[in-house]
């Protein structure tokens, strides 16, 4: 009965380990996916400051009306895309937590399930000292009747 007890209790752990790497590899790719999404804002924000600047160079030489147009339509379309770029990672933020949330659960799970193996193995092993102290009793009793 205890042996089987291990082995169920053997085979959880390693289902667990195996989540709780899954958990980790996901949470990893979140992790990646972030990085990126900040580095393009970073990039969207860069390219944002040189556009900045070569306005502010030709408004300084004097702008004809329809250049003057494109300019503010453009600056316009980079402000949305830094916006839109801001949402994304707000998002693969919100994943990210969420990834690690899952993973702690997970290992969390897999710790549980080694507590209960370790006093499952310390539970047979004092079955296991019980059962050898008997023999040894017994064992000393039959020898001490022999000698009688």
């Amino acid at each position: 009965m205890a042996k089987q007890s291990t082995q169920t209790l053997t085979l959880l752990i390693q289902l667990a380990t195996d989540a709780v790497e899954e958990a980790m590899q996901d949470l990893a790719k979140a992790m990646q996916l972030l990085d990126q999404a900040q580095q393009q804002r970073t990039m969207l924000e860069q390219y944002q400051q040189e556009y900045e600047q070569q306005w502010q160079q030709a408004s300084q030489k004097g702008l004809k009306a329809d250049l003057y147009r494109n300019f503010q339509g453009f600056f316009s379309q980079l402000e949305l895309a830094v916006r839109s770029q801001n949402a994304q990672i707000e998002q693969c933020q919100a994943n990210v937590v969420h990834k690690r949330q899952l993973l702690q659960e997970k290992q969390r799970k897999q710790k549980s399930f080694e507590v209960l193996m370790t006093r499952a193995e310390t539970m047979q092993a004092k079955a296991e000292g019980k059962r050898d102290q008997k023999l040894m009793d017994e064992f000393a009793s039959r020898a001490k009747r022999m000698r009688m």
